[in-house]
């Protein structure tokens, strides 16, 4: 990924009506962040556009701005998996219009690309549904295999953005505790931060999911800035928190 250059890369690969249907069949299943449509996905002849998409009435709210941001971060990390399935690898550059505001990523093909066994493993997860049974049954991170917790983390480690296992954040004195999990943590906040957590978030997810593990994402605590520096507090972690990945335990291991 190249993040922050202000030029849009050169034509790439021109799309099928084919690919055009697997593109859009696969960005609908990105997590939405608690909104109704965040982005639009444009699928031009030779490029994929991302464009953030808040409605009017919430813009400038700090929840649904921060929340746009990251959702369509989780829509570009399901782009490029559909990419890459398609036999392409994704070349993406953020932000590159600095006339459009809105555009949030820009996705060309230039170069053939051979799916791995992981690649598809994803694909697939893009369609599943894991982690909205009622029985879901959270297990931290330090329950779980690590090897089965390392592949979690790889997946959601992209430039600029640690995926870190926290322990639960007990609450008191009326303040909102946490479940254990996988912490997204960025280099930096704002717009930028904020897209590349989605992608780790969205990543993070759909390794899961092919693992088998359900997961539940939560974000909506993280809205306010209070909650987000006394996570820093009580975790030690150094950067800006952005949303955690609390996984739970596979039906297999559940029924047991």
């Amino acid at each position: 990924m190249t993040a922050g250059l202000p030029v849009l890369p050169a034509a790439g690969h021109v799309w099928s009506e084919q690919e055009r249907s697997v593109l859009r069949r696969a960005e609908q299943h990105a997590q939405r962040c608690g909104l109704v449509e965040p982005w639009s996905v444009r699928v031009h002849d030779d490029r994929i556009e991302i464009v953030e998409n808040v409605p009017a009435p919430l813009r400038g709210h700090v929840g649904a701005d921060r929340n746009g941001a990251i959702a369509c971060g989780c829509a570009l990390a399901v782009v490029t998996c559909a990419v890459r399935i398609l036999g392409w690898a994704p070349e993406t550059v953020l932000f590159g219009d600095p006339d459009r505001a809105e555009l949030v990523a820009t996705v060309v093909a230039h170069q053939r690309y051979r799916p791995s066994p992981a690649d598809v493993g994803r694909f697939r997860a893009v369609f599943e549904q894991h982690g909205r049974s009622d029985a879901f049954e959270p297990a931290g991170p330090a329950q779980l295999p690590l090897a089965v917790r390392d592949t979690i983390v790889r997946a959601g480690t992209v430039a600029g953005v640690r995926m870190v296992p926290v322990a639960a954040v007990v609450a008191a004195h009326r303040k909102r505790g946490l479940e254990a999990g996988l912490l997204v943590v960025t280099t930096t906040d704002g717009r930028r931060g904020q897209l590349l957590a989605g992608t780790a978030l969205q990543r993070a997810r759909l390794s899961a999911t092919a693992l088998g593990l359900p997961s539940k994402p939560v974000i909506e605590p993280f809205e306010t800035r209070e909650f987000r520096h006394r996570l820093v507090r009580h975790s030690g972690v150094e950067g800006c928190p952005q949303s955690l990945l609390v996984l739970g335990r596979s039906p297999a291991s559940s029924d047991a």
